[in-house]
């Protein structure tokens, strides 16, 4: 097993709900974590001291920097160009709707399709 860090911050996601809006507080941040791993795979995540004691890990690979280690589970992309809005969808992801419930209503990518196809080319 291989241990990697310390990182200055690790964050995790667990416990987290799995929809509706998150805050801050409820995010689990490990100060000075670590990660094991074997054969490519999580094994752990937890404090970096006490996942060397324990694991007593083959090797350990250092972060000479102070870095953030995070899950990066978020597509976040942008469109350059569109027409319309989503932030009634957005808003209704908050509450809890899912993604069908907002595109049966009406919402969802393809509203926002249908509003730049038929937006003027020179606005």
């Amino acid at each position: 097993m291989i241990l990697i860090g310390p990182f200055k911050q690790l964050v995790t996601m667990a416990e987290l709900p799995e929809r509706g809006a998150l805050s801050d507080h409820q995010l689990q941040i490990i100060p000075h974590g670590g990660v094991l791993v074997a054969k490519g795979h999580f094994q752990a995540v937890g404090n970096f001291e006490q996942l060397k004691a324990e694991a007593n890990p083959s090797s350990i690979q250092f972060m000479d920097q102070d870095l953030v280690a995070f899950p990066g589970l978020i597509d976040a992309h942008t469109h350059i160009c569109w027409a319309g809005s989503r932030a009634d969808d957005y808003a209704a992801r908050l509450s809890g709707q899912s993604y069908q419930e907002i595109a049966a209503r009406g919402g969802g990518i393809w509203s926002t399709v249908t509003q730049t196809r038929a937006a003027p080319l020179n606005n």
